[in-house]
């Protein structure tokens, strides 16, 4: 039964993905759409515990502040209340106002590196590996 819902839940996390590029043609700025996707790419490459709000934060951060263009910071904010939404079905509220934090924190240009140091990520930006 775990492994239907699991499924069920990354084939919805699809979907709202598909959803997120398909709209990005129609209002929302597609550098920062890029930024978002390759932090979600790099977190799932580094696969590092611990280290989720800190891509929360970073790929919030790249996509106001290394993109040009309107609409920066409201992609920003659609694309990670969307991805709220979805983990919503998984996740606790808690956790979720969490993240919405770490989102926040990157929007606004503030040090994401707290998201490594504060909770034991082991992540290393400058590699992009995970050291334990």
């Amino acid at each position: 039964v775990i492994d239907i819902i699991a499924n069920k839940m990354r084939t919805l996390s699809a979907l709202m993905l598909l959803l997120m590029f398909v709209h990005a043609s129609n209002g929302l700025n597609p550098c920062s759409s890029a930024k978002m996707w390759g932090a979600y790419n790099e977190m799932k490459a580094a696969n590092c515990r611990n280290c989720d709000r800190y891509f929360h934060c970073i790929g919030n951060y790249r996509a106001v502040y290394q993109c040009t263009g309107l609409l920066r910071r409201s992609t920003a904010s659609f694309i990670s209340n969307m991805r709220e939404w979805t983990d919503g079905f998984r996740d606790s509220g808690n956790n979720s106002a969490e993240d919405q934090k770490a989102n926040n924190h990157g929007r606004h240009g503030r040090d994401c590196g707290i998201y490594l140091r504060n909770v034991g990520c082991a992540y290393r930006p400058s590699n992009k590996k995970c050291h334990w």
